[in-house]
């Protein structure tokens, strides 16, 4: 049983990863908000959390701009899949790691039988990131895409609606927004992008009636924004005396096969 949280969270990950593998042009609309996002950035490094199959950016672009792209994913084959249909020119600007970008992968079967404080749950899943520091550097762009929603989704689901799936999802969300902010050197620019709420809601009518960031402001006040999603949260979590005030810098709807979701970027600047 030691194996299974890590086993829970990369089998979900996978499956994920094996039903998207093919589905490039699928995630087009998605993938042009995100590129238009990064226009504009610069340097020698860029970090790409929860790059998956890398369906929702265009590597070669960023090939063009930065000389080091690094993917870290959970799911080792699909990273390695992503990388085999990039050219020679972009395979050789890619460096791949695998690893659990929550720190709490490894701790679900223990929390699930004995719940940790919710400070304690904090404290050893950033004990599981920290070492990704002295292993990758830093970079002059972070991007996180669309990895929160696939966390909470993922712990839902092990945990089921207990008082430790909100202590783990907490130390899970806490734990990524950190070691995102770590990752960005000085004069690096970080991104949170994430889908928030689903077409189970009215989004597409509150968009239209208000537009896609007032949309999700008016449905969270609701209750309608996915537990560890909610923009106001991620950006509590960015501020910060080293970085710029977090700004919302655009929202979107992306519709993907039979359902839709309502997605946000957040953008701020390490001083």
């Amino acid at each position: 049983m030691a194996g299974l949280p890590h086993g829970f969270f990369l089998e979900r990950e996978r499956q994920r990863n094996t039903s998207t593998r093919v589905g490039y042009q699928a995630y087009a609309q998605h993938r042009a908000q995100q590129m238009a996002l990064v226009q504009g950035l610069k340097g020698e490094r860029i970090a790409i959390l929860g790059a998956g199959n890398c369906n929702d950016l265009e590597l070669s672009t960023l090939a063009e701009v930065f000389q080091e792209l690094h993917l870290f994913d959970i799911d080792a084959q699909a990273l390695a899949g992503a990388f085999e249909r990039q050219s020679g020119a972009v395979q050789r600007a890619c460096y791949l790691h695998a690893h659990d970008l929550t720190g709490v992968a490894s701790f679900l079967e223990e929390w699930r039988s004995n719940p940790p404080q919710p400070l304690a749950a904090q404290v050893a899943a950033w004990g599981k990131l920290a070492p990704l520091l002295s292993a990758a550097g830093q970079f002059d762009a972070v991007i996180s895409t669309c990895l929160l929603s696939q966390v909470a989704i993922n712990l839902r689901d092990f945990f089921g609606l207990v008082p430790a799936l909100n202590t783990a999802l907490l130390a899970a969300v806490t734990g990524h927004v950190a070691l995102a902010s770590s990752l960005t050197k000085a004069g690096g620019t970080l991104l949170v992008v994430s889908d928030c709420i689903t077409s189970q809601y009215p989004i597409h009518q509150e968009a239209q009636a208000r537009g896609a960031v007032n949309a999700i402001f008016h449905l969270a006040a609701q209750g309608a924004v996915f537990p560890g999603t909610d923009p106001a949260l991620i950006a509590d979590l960015l501020r910060g005396p080293d970085f710029s005030a977090p700004e919302l810098k655009r929202a979107w709807i992306w519709d993907l096969n039979e359902q839709s979701y309502l997605v946000y970027a957040i953008e701020t600047v390490r001083q």
